[in-house]
């Protein structure tokens, strides 16, 4: 298979991936101890994954506690985003800034190119996604979503740096062990330790679930990431945007309606020419 088309299986298995640990953590009642437990998951991953893959170089750990921080503000934006708003519009909205974000950081950071056509896939996923912003009494977590988009597009080019200074499931190993660590230690902090014994034991499989899909969905990307274009890995993932649409159809039993078929459709129809060019 060629790195093309491997790396675009990678990143549309990461898709589903990715819409499912997020469905995970939106249907969770606390979505903060969620978001806690999908940590642990992925720390032990990474815990038994470690003793095969040696440290990054310490340029690479600088870059690691850049993508972390991002990473944290992303979550922040993320739980408030999903506290005052439903799956189906924040998950697009997250989603829909990164895109265009990605190109063109990658090509100012990273000296990536892409043609015009590539920019027409890039422009179309973005215009398709963000076309699902809604303006009537949905301003904060509008807000909320896109400045997590924000930090979306941020960490996704500073890891594509990273891993392309060092091998991309090792970065992902230390990115995941340090990265695991602050969000379960606030969860403890903010709600004791008897409420998150409790929520691990009723809900310990949602967690695993979550902590595997998370942990895999990522690595997946930057993967991808290491083989191809950044841009076009980064645009490609956001089909998870029409997989989240349908979760949350079927799960939350929230509309589709017609807004979000045609966003549907144009995200898709970026997906093709982004790997048709």
């Amino acid at each position: 298979m060629a790195h093309a088309d491997l790396s675009t299986t990678l990143v549309l298995i990461s898709a589903l991936m990715h819409a499912s640990w997020n469905a995970v953590v939106k249907a969770s009642p606390d979505r903060v101890l969620t978001m806690a437990s999908v940590d642990i998951v992925a720390f032990i991953i990474a815990l038994l994954a470690m003793p095969w893959f040696a440290p990054p170089p310490l340029t690479v750990w600088g870059l690691i506690g850049c993508s972390v921080l991002a990473n944290l503000l992303y979550r922040a934006g993320l739980l408030r985003a999903y506290r005052l708003g439903d799956f189906g519009q924040v998950y697009p909205l997250v989603r829909g800034l990164p895109p265009l974000l990605v190109a063109v950081l990658a090509s100012l950071w990273l000296g990536e190119r892409l043609s015009a056509l590539g920019w027409v896939g890039v422009a179309l996923i973005s215009a398709g996604i963000l076309s699902l912003l809604r303006g009537h009494g949905h301003w904060p977590a509008t807000v909320a979503a896109l400045g997590a988009g924000a930090c979306v597009g941020l960490y996704t080019v500073i890891d594509a740096t990273g891993v392309r200074q060092s091998d991309a499931v090792g970065y992902m190993v230390y990115f995941t062990l340090a990265l695991s660590l602050p969000t379960p230690a606030w969860a403890l902090a903010r709600r004791g330790r008897a409420r998150f014994a409790e929520h691990w034991q009723t809900r310990w499989r949602l967690s695993v679930f979550g902590g595997i899909t998370y942990t895999g969905a990522y690595t997946l990307v930057l993967v991808a990431m290491a083989l191809g274009s950044v841009a076009q890995a980064a645009a490609l993932r956001e089909c998870s945007v029409i997989l989240a649409a349908l979760i949350a159809r079927w799960l939350f039993r929230e509309p589709f309606g017609t807004r979000r078929l045609i966003a549907a459709v144009v995200v898709a129809a970026g997906i093709v020419i982004i790997k048709v060019q």
